[in-house]
């Protein structure tokens, strides 16, 4: 049972300390060609997801917009009143 901890957190700590390090990757014309590829093709068949997740989730996040615009301009308009009344003191 200790042995199988210990090995388990070997296991663990070497997976997240190797995680952390930077490698610079430099592609080549070609495999950048290929990687575009690749991309394109899987935004083809990734876009109707997208669209479907968009015209579900646009009601909920415009309302959130809206209600955010509406917050912000009613704080502004408390600390220009605020600042009137200060001024006429």
């Amino acid at each position: 049972m200790k042995i199988s901890l210990i090995v388990l957190f070997f296991l663990a700590a070497l997976a997240f300390g190797t995680g952390c390090t930077e490698r610079e990757i430099r592609l080549s014309a070609n495999d950048r060609q290929v990687v575009d590829t690749i991309y394109l093709r899987r935004l083809d068949s990734l876009r109707p997801l997208w669209d479907t997740l968009c015209a579900t989730n646009r009601p909920v996040m415009l309302k959130a917009a809206v209600d955010s615009l509406v917050r912000t301009r009613l704080e502004e308009e408390a600390r220009l009143r605020a600042r009137i009344k200060q001024q006429e003191q």
